[in-house]
């Protein structure tokens, strides 16, 4: 097991984590057995959305006690699987032990979510489920899982938080009076803008969510030149970087008389006018 601890890690997760530790285990089996759910159906399936190739090198941040990492290395693939917590990585090494896990294709380590010790692009692939909502700073610990993940790879992080066309049922309200993080929503706003073909899907009876994306670069591209049919005419790059100051509105409705008279779009009738009222000047 390696180490990368930080300064500034949250030390109240780590409070947090360490005092169930030990109950974290028993937990999540009745959490699978109250909603009525396969615990190893779901966690395959869950894994399934890393559309993982084999010999890929993932990340698994939040690993807690390495119930996921046993079915990550199910796939042809080498793990590494960090945590914040001691207690939790503990427990979870000693279950990759005794399930006899080939320790040559799986890595243990500690580290802040929001400070992974790991080159830009590293990983194929990074997931984490179970514990995002308590991240202090949801899109900054996206954002750095996506650093870590190469061009085309994929980032898969989920957490509780009941379906929105849920929330006054009996079973959202049953939920939430049990464990308040259930009060979660989907923190969509919080994804990276350089992620592509974004998914999220409701899990486990619709009581986590699930979101998941293809790591690209920047924001999307528009072809900025591409001229509209139609009245106004122009392009994205006429309409949004060309604006000029406004004039009256009955000047504005004898452009659009004018350019309609002409059988042309607003955009062109102006460049034209525009252009020639310049160049006699």
């Amino acid at each position: 097991m390696t180490e990368a601890e930080h300064p500034t890690s949250p030390i109240g997760n780590q409070e947090f984590y360490r005092n169930r530790a030990s109950e974290y285990d028993r937990g999540n089996d009745v959490m699978f057995k109250m909603l009525l759910s396969e615990q190893a159906t779901v966690r395959e399936d869950l894994i399934d959305t890393l559309k993982l190739h084999s010999g890929a090198r993932v990340l698994e941040i939040g690993c807690g006690t390495c119930r996921d990492t046993i079915h990550l290395l199910n796939r042809n693939i080498t793990v590494y699987a960090g945590d914040l917590s001691h207690e939790m990585l503990a427990i979870g090494q000693q279950r990759l032990q005794d399930a006899a896990a080939d320790f040559d294709r799986v890595r243990l380590f500690r580290a802040d979510v929001m400070r992974l010790p790991f080159a830009d692009g590293f990983f194929d692939a990074a997931y984490h489920f179970g514990g995002l909502n308590l991240f202090p700073d949801i899109a900054a610990s996206l954002a750095e899982m996506t650093r870590v993940v190469r061009h085309g790879g994929r980032v898969v992080a989920g957490d509780e938080g009941v379906g929105p066309w849920l929330s006054s049922t009996n079973f959202a309200k049953i939920l939430k009076n049990s464990n308040p993080l259930f009060e979660h929503s989907a923190p969509i706003q919080h994804v990276p803008i350089s992620a592509r073909n974004v998914d999220c899907r409701w899990v486990l009876n619709g009581s986590f969510y699930l979101i998941s994306f293809d790591v690209s670069s920047g924001e999307p591209g528009l072809d900025l030149d591409v001229e509209f049919p139609g009245w106004r005419g122009g392009s994205h790059r006429k309409r949004y970087f060309g604006r000029l100051e406004g004039v009256s509105p009955q000047l504005r409705d004898n452009v659009v008389k004018q350019a309609a008279a002409e059988g042309s779009s607003v955009s062109a009738w102006l460049e034209k006018t525009l252009r020639a009222a310049i160049s006699e000047k």
